[in-house]
């Protein structure tokens, strides 16, 4: 019995293993997902790994980040990801300030949409629990 128990117990212990992992990739795909929206947005250029020896160049640097690179005494932004679009998007100075301007305004939305739902929470609260319950 304790052996049944046990081959359960690791079947269960596997499919949530695999659910989780499944998770994490789908966090990643929406993360490249979502940046890369943003770079096309800023006017990056999305360029292919459509070779072997460019897939590789492309996986030997660190994957989906903003890396600067200098070519010619000016600034280059480069963003790789060879897992999913196996491609890396670059940009100018330019196209970074707008990407990064971007970014900004999408992360001021998202708190101003935190704080309006959290007053909005307070005021329920407040008023289910307010002034009937007097001082604690």
């Amino acid at each position: 019995m304790a052996l049944v128990l046990t081959r359960v117990s690791a079947r269960i212990l596997l499919v949530s293993m695999a659910f989780g992992l499944a998770g994490c990739a789908s966090y990643a795909q929406r993360y490249a997902q979502a940046n890369e929206e943003g770079l096309r947005a800023a006017g990056f250029t999305m360029r292919l790994a459509d070779t072997p020896e460019k897939l590789a160049s492309l996986q030997a640097v660190t994957q989906r980040k903003v890396l600067v690179y200098t070519w010619l005494g000016q600034p280059y932004y480069v963003w790789p990801d060879a897992r999913f679009c196996r491609c890396y998007y670059i940009g100018s100075e330019p196209q970074y300030q707008k990407y990064a301007r971007l970014g900004f305004e999408q992360k001021l939305a998202q708190e101003r949409q935190t704080a309006a739902e959290e007053n909005e929470a307070a005021s329920l609260f407040a008023e289910s629990w307010g002034p009937s319950w007097g001082p604690w």
